[in-house]
């Protein structure tokens, strides 16, 4: 499937200059109207995919036109802990994709393609996959359920970090964007078949600040199913969330 990001063309009246002179009540009219082509973009596929790592999926180009002449592109792309140099396959990340183009009147625009690489551990001796969440919160009775996603990547021996301390809550369950995000907590998994674990130090909580932590796991391999808890200090604010996730088979 090919996808075409258009901007219908505009056309744009310069320079519209009415005169009148003498007795004549018929006014002259000069200027000049043209027509700007705003950037179009085409790719092949969708705009968002979920991919098993390592896999031999290869990132479609993304090409863009005006009034179907090439225009150079501009592509960044950043990951859960900031910018990286592109998507790349072979490591678990949440990439978004931003390509953009100016056309020769100077007007911009942009495509983004969202990008969830994820490699699935078994749960007994690996922890990774991406995950749906199930959120609930101290002080309130809101459940936020099967929110979309959330990442376990494998960082070193035997320890993991998540995309998100919170489950989610903010991200994903609020709707509030990746702003609210809680990226880089980490877990180590001392023994998963006995639920024993450390966790690491603590991380922002994004968009209002303040220290949450890991603070309880407990994994079951048959139902691919991990719960963890996590706290949240900040000035006024004192709360646990409890997530639990359910590995989606890639």
């Amino acid at each position: 499937m090919k996808s075409i990001i258009n901007i219908t063309k505009v056309s744009f009246l310069f320079g519209l200059l009415f005169t009148i002179s003498g007795c004549d009540n018929e006014p002259e009219v000069s200027g000049i109207s043209r027509i700007t082509y705003f950037p179009e973009f085409v790719y092949e596929g969708p705009s968002s995919y979920v991919i098993p790592c390592s896999s031999d999926f290869q990132v479609p180009p993304v090409t863009a036109t005006e009034g179907g002449n090439p225009l150079p592109i501009v592509t960044s792309v950043l990951g859960l802990l900031g910018p990286v140099p592109a998507v790349d396959i072979t490591k678990p990340d949440y990439y978004v994709e931003t390509t953009s183009a100016v056309n020769q009147d100077g007007f911009a625009g942009e495509v983004v393609r969202t990008f969830w690489v994820a490699c699935t551990g078994d749960l007994v001796n690996s922890l990774e996959g991406l995950y749906t969440s199930t959120i609930t919160r101290t002080s309130s009775a809101v459940t936020y359920t099967d929110k979309q996603y959330i990442l376990i990547r494998k960082v070193g021996d035997n320890t993991y970090e998540l995309s998100n301390a919170d489950g989610g809550w903010y991200e994903l369950g609020r709707n509030l964007g990746p702003c609210y995000r809680s990226a880089g907590a980490t877990v180590t998994a001392v023994n998963i078949a006995t639920n024993t674990f450390t966790f690491g130090p603590p991380v922002e909580v994004g968009g209002f600040g303040g220290p949450i932590v890991l603070t309880s796991m407990t994994v079951d391999a048959a139902a691919k199913k991990i719960v963890f808890t996590s706290d949240w200090a900040a000035p006024g604010t004192n709360y646990t969330f409890t997530a639990t996730l359910t590995q989606v088979a890639l």
